[in-house]
């Protein structure tokens, strides 16, 4: 008898270990950022989770359509983050992160009635092995936010740098045309550069590191060089910001960037990025330019063949796309990819210093060509 009343407690001495093993082992949720998307054809809100390993997302939509669960297997929420969080109301009532025995359910609240077709779930990480983000896209069922090429007033962030973190007190009303100079050289030139992301925004994250701040570093490099040269530097950020504000929506934060060279009447605008997949295999260097654009395409190219020169990594060439920077701003731009962060090698290589003032060198060497 005594045997038997023993057996249940040496059953549970053998589970406890492996549950604590488990739990500490769980994959850890430890940033949620929510953002209106208003740049698409149909808008939606976007939800990223940061997890630390793989997760395999399951979703369930109940019979109303209005409430909608994302369940993450072997997941904990880090002690400090909050649970609740909001979104665009005409999209989203609520967002919250429901704490379960080995998982976590991320919880939506909808205004209006959804189908498993309005909405998208899917991984990003640095490794096609190691998920480093969980991405939640809801569509907007209303029909009442506003789109981007809706809008008739650019009533949004401004020329500020450190202090365009806050939004803009004014609205834009006025920007100058712009007029290309005819000087060659750098002497004089107003160059506009662009750090990408920045702030609440990581940008593309790698096994250790973050878009931002590599962007970040090549740009104030490159200020330096053009500085040096005589050219006029205007910096989107000059620190780890956001231009428009945090967890601003897509086109308010972007649009912000445009205003920053629009209102600087610069002759040309770069904005700097470092690309990712979902593979760790891609890598390369890329330039794009604005559709239609001929002097935004003679710029990309030539910095494009400056910035192959810089590195050892692959050569992507030159595209046209329609990305809302290179649309937006009045001037020739264009938008560089220098380089995968999610590609372990090239990853390593652009933290290093000496990757960073190459590819400073190389935008400097590309716009001396471009301005002769």
């Amino acid at each position: 008898m005594k045997k038997l009343l023993l057996f249940p407690f040496l059953v549970i001495l053998c589970i406890l270990p492996l549950y604590q093993v488990a739990a500490a082992e769980a994959t850890e949720i430890s940033a949620v950022r929510v953002a209106t998307r208003n740049d698409a054809n149909i808008p939606f809100v976007r939800t990223v989770l940061d997890v630390n390993n793989k997760v395999t997302p399951k979703l369930f939509v109940d019979k109303s359509g209005q409430y909608v669960t994302v369940t993450l297997p072997g997941t904990k929420v880090a002690a400090d983050l909050q649970t609740d969080y909001k979104a665009d109301e005409n999209i989203v009532s609520k967002i919250t992160l429901a704490k379960r025995l080995n998982n976590t359910d991320i919880n939506f609240r909808l205004p209006y009635k959804v189908t498993t077709d309005d909405i998208k779930v899917f991984t990003l990480g640095p490794t096609g092995s190691a998920a480093s983000r969980v991405v939640i896209d809801i569509n907007d069922k209303s029909g009442k936010v506003r789109q981007w090429h809706k809008w008739k007033h650019l009533n949004m962030g401004t020329y500020g740098n450190d202090k365009a973190s806050k939004p803009a007190n004014k609205p834009v009303t006025s920007i100058p045309a712009y007029k290309r100079s005819t000087a060659k050289g750098l002497k004089g030139k107003v160059i506009c550069l662009d750090p990408g992301h920045g702030g609440t925004d990581s940008g593309a994250v790698g096994s250790y590191s973050q878009e931002k701040n590599i962007t970040f570093a090549i740009a104030k490099k490159a200020q330096a060089l053009l500085s040096a040269q005589g050219a006029t530097v205007v910096m989107t950020r000059t620190a780890d910001v956001d231009v428009y504000g945090p967890h601003a929506g897509a086109v308010e934060e972007l649009q912000a960037r445009c205003n920053v060279a629009n209102i600087a009447a610069a002759d040309v605008f770069i904005s700097i990025h470092i690309d990712a997949s979902d593979q760790a295999e891609p890598g390369g260097v890329t330039a794009y330019y604005g559709t239609g654009s001929k002097e935004g395409l003679q710029l990309a190219t030539a910095l494009h063949r400056e910035n192959m020169k810089a590195t050892n990594f692959g050569d992507r060439g030159v595209h046209a796309a329609n990305f809302y920077v290179l649309l937006h701003t009045v001037m020739p731009a264009t938008l560089l990819e220098l380089g995968f962060i999610s590609n372990p090698q090239e990853e390593r290589t652009l933290n290093t210093d000496a990757q960073q003032q190459n590819f400073a060198e190389s935008i400097v060497d590309g716009l001396s060509r471009y301005f002769s």
